[in-house]
């Protein structure tokens, strides 16, 4: 019996000896786990849960909308664009158009009217209603005009009194005075410049003053109405009055004969 044991024994230890060395050369093959580093810390696994990524929308099968076409172009014809109108040429020294005229008084009907019953060559003609005659012109000019131009309107109208002629180049004017407001009654009116200009007839007063009496170019002084066009852009008031001078010395009557005694009648006045 010792001997079966001592063989039992044995075939323990051999059997114990074949483990050993089977398991040493299994962790002879594993890998080694490194050691972990002090320095860093092992980060924790997250616990939060991973959102699903949600899948992608299928592309869309639907067919694309076609593209309207353009129209084509309108074969109608063009109409054609109208010129523009020449602008008028505009009064000398200003952009300002000249004032609307009046409307026609009853002194300018009467006027007038006598014109077409006598004629206009007579109506302005030298010799008819001879006598002086004043012509009273009086101004208020615009707020914005300057020194300069006031007085080049008051010396274009002096010139007159030797540019205003005839077509025979007699004179229509005997003289011309001019002045500005002085009166301090306070009923000038704002009236500013004052001129008298003087005549040896109506009929010479007619061809100076033409328009709007005379309304035909060929009976009525052309320097007059040039200066009327380029004074009127600066004039806000025209005031005008005429009057005939009355004679100084009343013509004497002749003697009334009645039967053999000549009587003469006493002067009146």
């Amino acid at each position: 019996m010792k001997v079966r044991d001592i063989r039992a024994g044995q075939a323990a230890i051999i059997a114990a000896g074949c483990l050993f060395m089977t398991g040493a050369a299994w962790a002879d093959d594993a890998p080694a786990t490194p050691a972990p580093d002090a320095t860093v810390a092992p980060a924790p696994a997250s616990t939060a849960p991973v959102a699903p990524v949600p899948a992608q929308a299928p592309a869309s099968t639907a067919p694309a909308a076609p593209v309207p076409a353009q129209a084509p172009a309108s074969a109608a014809p063009v109409a054609p664009v109208p010129a523009p109108a020449a602008a008028p040429v505009s009064a000398p020294a200003s952009a300002a158009e000249a004032p609307a005229e009046p409307p026609v008084s009853d002194a300018t009907r009467a006027e007038r009217l006598m014109a077409s019953q006598v004629g206009l060559l007579r109506f302005t003609s030298a010799g008819f209603h001879r006598g002086l005659v004043r012509h009273i012109v009086l101004f208020r000019f615009l707020p914005t005009i300057t020194d300069d131009q006031r007085a080049e309107v008051v010396r274009r109208f002096m010139a007159l009194a030797r540019t205003s002629r005839r077509e025979d180049g007699s004179p229509v004017v005997v003289s011309i005075e001019t002045g500005a407001q002085i009166s301090g009654e306070g009923v000038d009116d704002g009236l500013q410049q004052g001129f008298v200009v003087t005549f040896r007839s109506e009929g010479d007063r007619n061809y100076y003053v033409g328009r709007p009496v005379v309304t035909d170019p060929a009976y009525f002084d052309p320097a007059h109405e040039a200066f009327k066009k380029f004074a009127a852009p600066y004039i806000v008031t025209t005031l005008v009055f005429d009057y005939a001078v009355a004679p100084a010395h009343p013509q004497r009557q002749a003697p009334v004969q009645t039967g053999h005694a000549a009587q003469v009648p006493q002067q009146q006045g």
